[in-house]
């Protein structure tokens, strides 16, 4: 199954009050963390905010810049769906979720079968991130509006599959006491 990963790294981080994803986290900024987990795929990091500031740190990935950051998520997951429009499917990550593994990605692609429209990680019945999403709802994605992402269009679906994982899939970086718990750990 040919997979792309869309980072997601556009967004305004408003709670955290700055650029949270060069936030370092085990001696690497927080987005590098999330691009190491995804490394073994076809990517595309998505900046819009930071843009700028991004750019020294992803020298040697594709960064496709969305000037309609502020419209929110929605638009940059359509921006990544149009660059894997040819794949059989995408692993949306959110950038900052610095716990993130190479192990747990491919558990969550090893767990797609064709009766999935989609795999979401959970732990202890939470669902969490990245989600992967087949082919068939490229277009349902393409349809979403605003600051939502694809949890909107999987939360009624019955052949969405489910794969227990660690608390990395919750766990992410939204404030700077989020940051400073982690880095108790």
């Amino acid at each position: 199954m040919r997979t792309g990963s869309i980072v997601l790294a556009a967004g305004e981080a408003k709670r955290f009050g700055r650029n949270k994803l060069l936030q370092y986290f085990n001696g690497k900024p927080i987005i590098n963390s999330v691009i190491d987990a995804v490394s073994f795929l076809d990517r595309v990091i998505i900046v819009g905010r930071y843009a700028e500031e991004l750019l020294p740190h992803l020298k040697n990935e594709i960064v496709i810049y969305n000037p309609r950051w502020k419209l929110g998520l929605s638009e940059s997951i359509k921006i990544g769906v149009r660059f894997f429009q040819d794949y059989d499917a995408v692993l949306i990550a959110l950038g900052d979720m610095p716990l993130l593994t190479q192990n747990t990605i491919k558990k969550i692609i090893s767990s797609y079968n064709t009766e999935c429209s989609a795999v979401i990680p959970e732990y202890q019945g939470t669902r969490g991130n990245p989600v992967l999403i087949s082919r068939t709802l490229f277009t349902d994605l393409m349809k979403l509006e605003g600051d939502i992402g694809a949890r909107e269009i999987l939360k009624n679906r019955k052949d969405v599959c489910l794969v227990e994982a660690g608390k990395e899939v919750i766990v992410d970086v939204d404030t700077e006491s989020d940051l400073t718990s982690l880095q108790q750990t």
